[in-house]
């Protein structure tokens, strides 16, 4: 479930580098008098905006949960599992915080209590123990 995590990062951090390398190339186009359109000259300032929203939203989270994850410090919960999980996204919600978890780890009809471990702050599921079905409220 780690390589999960690790994957995203690796997938965000390249996102990121690929959008620098757009603004760089816009810049050098508008460096060398070279725009041949006016969009040319606002391409940078929404790349950067785009940039900015992605690293403050993603990258930076992610890298301080990377930080966490080579110290093994990470958060635990109890949870119960509702109706909500959805295993084509892969992601489940719990009071308004929504976690994600890799292919596999909870089927669509699986209900029943779950401690989970979790990054802190991107909330990425590292790993679920299965404490036994949920009892019957009648």
């Amino acid at each position: 479930m780690v390589m999960y995590f690790i994957l995203g990062l690796l997938a965000s951090l390249a996102l990121v580098c690929a959008l620098f390398v757009l603004l760089f190339i816009f810049l050098r186009i508008i460096w060398n008098h070279a725009c041949r359109s006016r969009l040319t000259f606002l391409a940078p300032l929404l790349l950067v905006t785009v940039i900015s929203y992605l690293s403050i939203t993603i990258l930076v989270p992610m890298v301080f949960d990377c930080v966490q994850l080579i110290n093994r410090q990470y958060s635990v919960r109890e949870i119960e599992i509702p109706d909500e999980v959805t295993p084509r996204n892969h992601t489940l919600t719990l009071d308004g915080q929504k976690f994600y978890f890799p292919p596999g780890v909870f089927k669509s009809n699986e209900h029943g209590r779950y401690q989970i471990t979790y990054t802190p702050r991107t909330h990425y599921i590292i790993n679920v123990m299965r404490f036994g079905d949920v009892p019957d409220h009648r």
